[in-house]
């Protein structure tokens, strides 16, 4: 369905009241001689949000879509109804900011092979047949003498390392996928050092202008391209990077007179160098990748107190971007069928339309309740999937005072409990004094197995404020297969268990709301992690997903770090590591990869716009 913009978007602050009667078409609290009914949530109420924000129409609710758009208009629609003013810029329900986009491949993405004797001059190599480029690949044109790699790898702990005595300043280095099989785990795992982005960063660190990653030969093995999937990827490790047929690598080898893809790969994984100069060959071509900018919104609304303490807040959010249409993560391998490559829409039922749904159902319910001893913000948050992007807009340019806030509670996927299970996991349970007392105590009452984890650091927006020192809570019902799938759809949503956690969590707010005492803010400082970190060492903060023209912005540094003790603040941006220039994360993590715990390592970070040198010596992960 089309939905309707509202007529406030753009312009100055209208009456709530002719807001309502303008969305009539939609459910809103019948008025009875002045006064507006209790309103209660019910499953249908519930699923509906559900059914309408993943529904294929809204295409994933990915950044710079229409269906993103029509998502934020409808949830401010259901916000004027409910009766909330609004606490966006000037006057609307919405506070706009610039992300940037899933990189697109152009048509000037091309690959061409000159100054062999075997290859005539200036062949183009055919896209999709003899390359794709990696959806990480850095942007623009690029021109080199080729050079094999081996794996590209540097291992000090195997003695092995590609690059020695070695240059490849200005080449375009050819290279093989992953590593050699002798150094597999137990479970057959990889190591860190057959991953892309350490590949490509020993690379651009030597100079090189562009990689080529070739697939190994294996028995009964007949790899193919990738296809391009910008889509849900947003990395950029600086450097043009291509997947390329073995056919293709084959004729490069060949042509420099390297002798063949496997008699090189077997010298490798026997532990041997073969790294070599393809002599008179020479490669030249673009990414053709570009990054575009767009804007996307916030949608605020405020439910305003009344009393002494109405001028503090308690925000109450979730995030509604998704991540639009893009391959499967179970279709990202060399090998998957061509089919499943299709970019598909990923609906995001759980993740996040069921914490939208109950932003929504607790604001229209919550102001049927009037009046509020505090204030409650609404908020729907955008650009969370491409690193919490929205929320940190909100706590860095915020609407309202930041300081009135007294606690920040997220949903981010509530939506998948089973009929027979209880457990409800919440984080944060000792961001506040007395959080996870009340917090178990309102558990019991609404028969639920509370599994909580003590910090407010974590993978969703709750953690944007936890840093501006708000306690914070994240409610979450688990995992599950459907995770980032285009299978996360409405019809998983088991509504009637999601309304009994919407009842928990109404309560926690309320306990919060009437309490007599704002909460009081507690540092925690282990993070919550649903997922592993390879890395060995630890510096200490968190950093910023959001791009910067300078360097890798620090939102937060940890008490006690490694950071903090060698001077770093939060605000601070990293602009260099040791002889690595740190432009976003990736180039961080690079810098870091080889790193053990004691090294002390030279950081220059800008600060009040004047560059620092810190020394700061790493801790173990």
């Amino acid at each position: 369905m089309e939905l309707v913009r509202p007529f406030w978007r753009g312009v100055g602050q209208r009456s709530t009241l002719l807001a309502m009667m303008w969305l009539g078409c939609l459910a809103v609290p019948t008025l009875v001689f002045g006064a507006v009914m209790k309103y209660s949530i019910t499953a249908n109420s519930y699923q509906g949000h559900v059914n309408f924000l993943a529904a294929d129409a809204q295409g994933g609710r990915g950044l710079g879509t229409p269906g993103i758009e029509q998502s934020a208009d409808y949830i401010a629609n259901h916000f004027a109804s409910a009766g909330l003013d609004p606490a966006g810029d000037n006057g609307t329900f919405f506070q706009s900011f610039e992300v940037s986009l899933n990189p697109k491949m152009t048509e000037s993405c091309n690959l061409q092979v000159t100054g062999s004797d075997s290859q005539p001059k200036s062949e183009a190599a055919t896209y999709e047949i003899d390359f794709v480029p990696f959806a990480f690949s850095g942007s623009g044109a690029f021109e080199g003498d080729a050079v094999f790699a081996g794996y590209g790898i540097v291992n000090d702990d195997k003695k092995h390392n590609d690059y020695a005595h070695f240059d490849v300043e200005g080449k375009v280095v050819l290279m093989l996928r992953h590593e050699p099989p002798s150094w597999a785990g137990k479970d057959g795992e990889f190591t860190p050092h057959s991953q892309f982005n350490n590949k490509i960063y020993n690379a651009k660190e030597r100079g090189a202008v562009a990689v080529l990653i070739v697939d190994r030969i294996a028995e009964g093995d007949s790899p193919k391209l990738q296809a391009w999937r910008g889509g849900g990827n947003t990395a950029d490790y600086g450097l043009p990077a291509f997947h390329v047929s073995q056919a293709f690598a084959e004729s490069l080898l060949n042509a420099g007179g390297a002798g063949s893809l496997r008699t090189l790969q077997d010298q490798l994984d026997a532990g041997n160098p073969a790294s070599t100069d393809l002599k008179g060959v020479h490669i030249k071509g673009d990414s053709g990748i570009i990054r575009e900018k767009a804007m996307t919104r916030n949608v605020l609304g405020m439910l305003k107190g009344v009393g002494p303490l109405a001028n503090e807040i308690i925000v109450i959010g979730a995030h509604y971007d998704h991540l639009g249409k893009a391959v499967p993560r179970s279709a990202r391998s060399h090998d998957a069928d061509a089919a499943d490559q299709i970019p598909q829409i990923h609906n995001g039922a759980d993740d996040n339309a069921s914490g939208t749904a109950g932003v929504i159902e607790l604001a229209r319910k919550m102001a049927s309740q009037q009046p509020l001893k505090r204030s409650v913000l609404f908020m729907a948050f955008s650009g969370e999937e491409s690193g919490l992007l929205g929320s940190k807009h909100f706590v860095n340019h915020p609407t309202i005072k930041i300081e009135n806030i007294v606690a920040m509670l997220n949903m981010d996927m509530i939506g998948r409990l089973a009929n027979d299970n209880n457990t409800i996991q919440v984080f944060g349970t000792e961001a506040a004094d007395g959080f996870d007392d009340m917090l178990e105590k309102l558990a019991k009452k609404h028969h639920f197995e509370l599994k909580g984890s003590a910090s407010a650091t974590g993978p969703s927006d709750h953690t944007s404020f936890y840093q501006k020192k708000i306690p914070s809570l994240h409610f979450f019902s688990g995992l599950h297969e459907d995770y980032h799938r285009p299978s996360d759809d409405a019809d998983k949503i088991n509504s009637e268990k999601a309304v009994q956690f919407l009842a928990y969590i109404e309560d926690v707010a309320w306990t919060i709301i009437n309490g007599d005492e704002r909460p009081v803010y507690h540092y925690v400082a282990a993070p919550a992690q649903m997922g592993g970190s390879r890395s060995r060492v630890r510096m200490g903060i968190m950093p910023s997903y959001a791009d910067s023209a300078e360097g890798l912005g620090i939102d937060a540094v940890l008490k006690d770090s490694p950071a903090v003790k060698g001077g770093m603040k939060d605000g601070d941006v990293i602009v260099r590591i040791a002889e690595t220039k740190v432009k976003n994360i990736y180039d961080y993590m690079a810098a870091l990869r080889d790193k053990n715990p004691g090294d002390e390592i030279e950081v220059d970070v800008l600060r009040d716009g004047k560059v620092e040198t810190l020394k700061i010596v790493l801790g173990g992960s």
